[in-house]
């Protein structure tokens, strides 16, 4: 939510119409229009965004413009270059950092490769511990570790630049 304020003064009308089923990004990253609302309302709270301004509205009462501070602005950029650390966050936040940096029109190469050594980072731990003696503990491993390979071939399958072709599958 704070990216897309980030991104340029907004209300959170055109917020929730990003986030909506369908479309930009609720195709894959929905929330719904009360928790666009709410979380508006805690970013106002922690001062990570300020009203600026109000336009009119064909229905209903004047729509709040709000801008993201400066500090907000810098983490929000430090934030979208970070990998992510737990795999099962991956899908969820990886996701959306690519999603927002396609929006600014900037190239995912940086985090993309970030985002390779995390995962093998996490490999490297599963696989220490993946001939453990109980069954259920190595059926778990096993899991993660798929996961960790679909984590590489999603990052594979990023168009990171022209060089390199996407994985094709199925």
């Amino acid at each position: 939510m704070l990216a897309l304020v980030a991104e340029r003064p907004s209300h959170g009308f055109a917020v929730a119409a990003l986030t909506a089923e369908g479309a930009e990004i609720g195709e894959f990253w929905y929330i719904s229009r009360p928790m666009v609302y709410r979380s508006i309302t805690r970013l106002v709270e922690r001062g990570l965004i300020t009203p600026v301004g109000a336009e009119e509205s064909d229905r209903g009462p004047q729509r709040m413009i709000y801008a993201a501070t400066r500090s907000a602005k810098t983490a929000v950029t430090r934030w979208l270059s970070d990998p992510v650390t737990r795999l099962f966050d991956i899908r969820a936040e990886l996701t959306s950092k690519l999603l927002l940096l396609r929006r600014r029109g900037a190239s995912p190469s940086r985090l993309v490769e970030r985002q390779r050594v995390v995962i093998d980072e996490i490999e490297e731990s599963l696989r220490a511990k993946e001939h453990v003696d109980d069954y259920l503990a190595r059926a778990i491993y096993a899991w993660r570790l798929e996961h960790v390979r679909a984590a590489r071939r999603f990052l594979d399958a990023v168009d990171v630049d022209s060089t390199r072709p996407a994985v094709r599958t199925g």
